[in-house]
């Protein structure tokens, strides 16, 4: 530690800079592209085109006319060679245009002046937005800049969401320490920003106090406003003060996102000083809008959210469905429950909730080690709110490293990185723009435009962002393409993103990169059939560059392998192959030098991509892997910490290999006298050399690899040390009659029969109902080992939309169906029971339900061969506020049910999955309700079933007074479709899902 002995307090000592770190000052705007550039970018373009050409037409000539290839295995290595280099140059060709269309689009780019901004941010009701930060085991440090620098963003009413994904039960006092910071620190900034936005906001209704009478502003009134723009930039340089800077992120907090705003308030506190002096009037709208912009920077609500919490949300372990999660919430309220599975969000009517996530019309994602400059969300939202950008989805800037990395591998991945914003800029020139997941502005309605909706038994699942890949962002792209919408990078860099601080790191971010683009190739055909379909035009540019996008990692990495490791005949070497390749690193070497590198990091680049060869190449595996067996890549996040992450020994052993194998290259090349191929081995075993001693270290290489090899080889056992039994008493447990330690039965309030001949005895005695309730607010139940609950899904009218009844669904603790369960029942011989245990549990249960609710009751084909058990169970159900109770039964079992009801004073209602025989089942037994399972929901969908057979099955029922109901409705299609053909009653997800009895039963009509 180094301690300040002005003051007395000790601050971070600043790590040690490597020699060749990065010492460059960020250029925020690029400089205008010079007719000069434009020209040369065009001439290298055509030059590798050229050369690519001429190099073709050469070996065609060479080994197909002239004959040089003249058995089958030479004409193989011949259209191989020349499709490896094909692919290479493609790649190549595809960054010369991109690097065009940037040049284009900095040379046209309109900044939006200040005025304007404040003038859009000034109207009645400004587009609201949220910030979402999902996180996962951050340091605390790092998510507290990234959430201040979302916070200071000057956009009114601005909400900013934490998104805590760690795991709820930390094993490790490290984990325990992280959650706890996270969660800790939402309430911590908004008390930081509490006092300056009340200062703002006391200025601001001040200020409209003095304006009552109206005419201008001036005098007395301006050099408040200066003195107010004075008092927030002292705020902000004490909070930059006293930011502690341990690297060069925290500095370029500090100077570029707190400094930044500083100076801009200060420039304007001056211009405002002076107009005061000079005894200018100014008007009274602008001078308001100066005091709302105090108040947009500084008034934010901070809070957090944790998925995990609840079994109701997704727990896949990615991004992606941390983001779908809270976006799915939007626009409800909601109810925290307790049942046997968990924790659960149960969605209620407005004014009903607990948790109330109000809808928003943009959202903006940002990572966790991420930073945004102050104007980000006002310049995405301004452009976005454009008539012309009407269907624009998705507006953001592509993130920029972070300037200064103390380490040369830190530098060169951010030199590849900053490389990356070119190109993603050129390619919005082409209408290729693919969304960059660091961060973003995202249109709401596009993303209700996507969504994809599953369900995992009873909990709906909505996927906004698709999780099938590992790269999300790039899937979402081609998703919005197809439903005819746009993505737009903003021409500035207003976004910075840190790069991974050490090799192994590295290669978990690169690993993920390279795997899936694969994948999201087949969607591409998918966007161009949409687009033609809607009469628009598929652009030759859009498709090339979103091709190699996503494909050319893949295919230069598998194309770089091959020409270094098969020994291709001498005869297709050719000098025009470097030709081919130097418009290429010459325009990358002037790129770089334009961002403040070197020219000679081109050369390091390619020396970089050679040591992460292995890297690419197995994400690429995985992507065909998944293809393959269908199974989703694991979800690796990079990992953010200041300490070094290993590598995976086969990483590290990859570049030794190519090393080795291309010095051994040489050495054969120089006694055949290949210099061509010599050539090309030497360049690629030096600058593989360089990258590996600069990049991963000679130590680090021999440590990572000893402990790869220590880990392989000696694998400690762990012995299991017998617990000590705790004393529940000694906690004040409850204790159980007798004075024994009371077990989870006897606190729930009824004891589990141990063996099931206890049940058959109550059987036999007449006693069918199931344990009594195991607590008020679980609604618990038990039989044998079986422990259950009750929801209640509603069964709505479409005509009025009115809630007719609720069907009784039974639910596990152990998370089973109901047919596996009644299915290990039956080997205990006590399927049965078991069925009429959760008969009685729903009866019991359907007391909370409002006076007068139909209850629509299952019961197992089994049981009606038997019946007698299940009447004592209906015998004994409380007639205190209840409606009718209807028993369900299938085509086999209607006779059985239809003596059941008549015995009970119950209804029938007869379910079917076919249309055959129904019309006979009607008129002979005449139930009161008809249920069209799933199956007949499906096939009409999918034009298995004439349309016209169901309306002849409704009409059926209609003439015996049998009314009409589908189940297992799930979305608006299905919906239109069944009231097309007159059916009128329909339960499933889309108009309400399974819930509580004390939840609240109205329906839910999305």
């Amino acid at each position: 530690m180094v301690v300040d002995r002005t003051s007395g307090s000790e601050r971070p000592r600043a790590p040690r800079r490597q020699w060749g770190s990065d010492r460059r000052r960020i250029p925020l705007a690029d400089p205008r592209i010079s007719d000069g550039r434009l020209t040369s970018g065009r001439f290298a373009v055509v030059l590798a085109v050229a050369a690519w050409a001429v190099y073709v037409l050469y070996t065609v000539e060479q080994q197909f006319i002239e004959g040089r290839a003249d058995t089958a295995r030479r004409v193989i290595e011949a259209v191989g060679y020349l499709l490896l280099v094909t692919l290479l140059a493609v790649s190549a060709v595809a960054y010369l245009i991109t690097r065009i269309g940037f040049f284009y689009r900095v040379r046209n780019h309109q900044r939006a002046t200040r005025i304007a901004l404040d003038s859009f941010i000034d109207q009645d009701r400004p587009p609201t937005m949220t910030v979402l930060v999902p996180s996962y085991q951050e340091e605390a440090e790092v998510i507290r800049t990234t959430l201040l620098s979302a916070a200071l963003q000057e956009y009114p009413g601005l909400s900013v969401v934490l998104l805590v994904d760690d795991p709820q039960n930390p094993s490790t006092a490290r984990a325990r320490a992280l959650l706890a910071d996270a969660r800790a620190l939402p309430g911590q900034l908004q008390d930081l920003l509490d006092r300056p936005a009340s200062a703002a906001r006391a200025a601001l209704a001040r200020f409209e106090r003095s304006v009552v009478g109206g005419g201008d502003a001036g005098g007395q009134q301006l050099a408040e406003l200066a003195a107010d723009h004075r008092d927030a930039v002292a705020w902000l340089d004490d909070l930059a003060a006293g930011h502690p800077v341990r690297d060069h992120t925290d500095e370029f907090f500090t100077q570029h996102v707190l400094g930044a705003l500083a100076r801009d308030l200060a420039t304007t506190a001056v211009a405002l000083d002076e107009a005061a002096a000079e005894g200018a009037r100014l008007p009274t709208a602008r001078v308001r809008q100066l005091h709302q912009r105090l108040v947009s920077i500084f008034s934010v609500r901070f809070s957090s959210f944790e998925r995990k919490r609840y079994r109701s949300l997704s727990h896949e372990p990615n991004k992606a469905m941390n983001l779908n999660s809270y976006i799915g919430l939007m626009g409800g309220e909601y109810v925290e429950t307790t049942t046997p599975l968990g924790r659960m969000l149960q969605p209620v009517l407005p004014g009903q909730g607990d948790l109330v996530v109000p809808g928003v019309d943009f959202v903006l994602t940002l990572d966790a080690d991420s930073m945004l400059l102050p104007e980000y969300a006002l310049r995405m939202v301004h452009l976005l709110s454009q008539a012309e950008n009407a269907r624009v989805a998705v507006a953001q800037t592509p993130y920029s490293a972070f300037p200064g990395a103390g380490t040369r591998l830190e530098r060169i991945s951010g030199a590849s990185t900053d490389i990356q914003f070119i190109v993603h800029q050129g390619m919005t020139q082409y209408g290729a723009t693919f969304w960059v997941g660091a961060n973003a502005v995202l249109r709401r309605e596009a993303l209700e435009d996507i969504v994809a909706v599953d369900f995992a038994g009873d909990v709906e699942i909505r996927r906004y962002i698709q999780d099938r890949t590992v790269i999300e962002d790039t899937e979402s792209s081609i998703d919005l393409g197809i439903h005819g919408w746009r993505l737009h990078n903003y021409p500035e860099r207003l976004a910075y993103s840190a790069t991974p601080p050490d090799f192994g790191s590295l290669c978990i971010q690169r690993q993920r990169w390279a795997n899936g683009g694969l994948l999201i190739l087949s969607k591409l055909r998918r966007q161009v059939r949409a687009r033609r379909a809607r009469g628009e035009q598929n652009r030759f540019g859009e498709l090339f560059l979103r091709t190699n996008y996503m494909a050319s990692i893949a295919w230069s990495s598998i194309s770089l392998v091959v020409m270094l490791v098969y020994p291709f005949d001498a005869t297709l070497l050719n000098p025009l192959l470097y030709l081919v390749s130097v418009p290429y690193f010459a325009a990358m070497a002037s790129d770089l030098r334009a961002l403040g590198y070197r020219r000679l990091d081109a050369l390091r680049i390619y020396g970089f991509n050679l040591v992460l060869l292995a890297v690419n190449l197995a994400g690429t595996a995985a992507s065909v892997l998944q293809m393959v067996t269908g199974e989703k890549s694991a979800f690796k996040r990079t990992p953010k910490v200041r300490n070094r992450t290993t590598s995976a020994p086969s990483f590290l052993l990859a570049p030794l290999v190519l090393i080795a194998f291309c010095t051994w290259t040489v050495l054969v090349d120089v006694q055949e006298g290949n210099w061509v191929n010599l050539f090309f081995a030497a360049v690629n075993a030096s600058l593989a050399t360089y990258a590996l001693l600069a990049y991963i270290g000679p130590v680090h290489l021999v440590v990572d690899l000893a402990l790869q090899l220590r880990n392989w080889v000696y694998r400690p056992v762990a012995v299991e040390r017998p617990r000590r039994r705790r004393s529940w008493r000694r906690r004040g447990a409850p204790a159980a009659p007798g004075g024994r330690v009371a077990t989870w039965p006897d606190i729930l309030g009824h004891p589990v029969p141990a063996r099931p001949e206890d049940h058959r005895a109550r059987h036999r005695a007449g006693s069918h109902v199931a344990s009594a309730r195991s607590g008020q607010d679980l609604g618990l139940h038990t039989f044998h080992d079986h422990v259950f609950f009750t929801v209640f899904q509603p069964v709505v009218d479409t005509a009025s939309g009115r809630v007719v009844g609720h069907e009784a669904l039974c639910r596990f603790a152990d998370g089973l169906p109901v047919d596996q369960q009644l299915t290990t029942a039956r080997r205990q011989g006590s399927d049965t029971e078991l069925d009429c245990a959760m008969a009685s549990a729903a009866l019991a249960s359907a007391v909370d339900l409002p006076a007068g609710s139909t209850v629509f009751l299952n019961v197992a084909s089994r049981t009606w061969r038997d019946p007698e058990p299940l009447l004592a169970v209906l015998a004994g159900r409380s007639a205190a506020g209840s409606g009718r109770l209807v028993l369900d039964a299938g085509q086999d079992d209607l006779a059985a049910a239809t003596a059941v009801a008549r015995r009970s004073g119950a209804d029938v209602a007869l379910g079917v999955s076919t249309t055959a025989g129904v019309g006979i089942d009607l008129e002979l037994h005449r139930p009161r309700w008809l249920k069209l399972e799933r199956a007949i929901v499906l096939q009409l969908l999918n034009g298995w079933l004439d349309p016209a057979e169901v309306v002849a099955v409704v009409e059926a029922a209609a003439a015996v007074g049998c009314d009409t109901l589908a189940c297992g409705v799930e979305d608006a299609e299905e919906l239109r479709v069944l009231e097309q053909c007159g059916v009128r009653y329909v339960q499933g997800f889309h108009t309400g899902a399974p819930r509580p009895p004390r939840i609240g039963t109205a329906a839910l009509v999305r």
